[in-house]
């Protein structure tokens, strides 16, 4: 399985145009990695990101799956830009959420990427209707077993020339994305 082009350089950009763009994000202390799978990670530490219990918050938890879900998102149409005239809006549309068992250590959120044949409708979408949808299950383990199961359902939404608001992929002159 082939998942989106995630080089260190795109992560760091990526993790900083998050924070710009969701400011509460800064909260988590949250950092970007991908492996050579093309899966993203997320990764938090508790203390931060403790409720009154000492576990994880779940909110903290749902946030960290939905960014991670959404960085996915974002590299897939980043990738799907080369000929595209416009910028692109990713949001969440739906989540559901499983909580099934606490977690006591560092956090780590795990995105499995589309399969070659989703991003390709999706891309294909996006190109001839300017918005697309896509689903994406983000994982949290702890002590090595299941924690959070978490379900995305997320949309691009291309915005033409203009500027657009909320966290918009610009592309420069030449059709590539850049970044706001």
């Amino acid at each position: 399985m082939s998942g989106p082009s995630l080089t260190e350089t795109a992560l760091d950009e990526l993790e900083r145009l998050i924070v710009e763009k969701m400011p509460i994000t800064q909260h988590l202390e949250f950092e970007l990695a991908a492996d050579e799978e093309g899966r993203l990670r997320t990764s938090a530490p508790l203390k931060p990101n403790a409720n009154h219990m000492g576990s994880a918050f779940g909110g903290s938890l749902s946030m960290l799956a939905t960014v991670t879900g959404w960085a996915m998102v974002h590299q897939v149409v980043q990738d799907a830009m080369e000929d595209m005239r416009h910028q692109v809006e990713v949001m969440i549309q739906e989540s559901d959420i499983e909580y099934l068992q606490p977690i006591y250590e560092n956090i780590s959120v795990v995105c499995e990427p589309p399969d070659e044949d989703t991003q390709e409708r999706f891309r294909k979408m996006l190109d001839r209707w300017g918005r697309a949808r896509i689903e994406l299950e983000c994982k949290i383990n702890a002590a090595g077993e299941r924690a959070v199961t978490f379900f995305g359902r997320y949309v691009a939404l291309a915005k033409g020339e203009g500027t657009g608001d909320g966290a918009a992929i610009p592309l420069s002159e030449n059709g590539q994305a850049g970044t706001p």
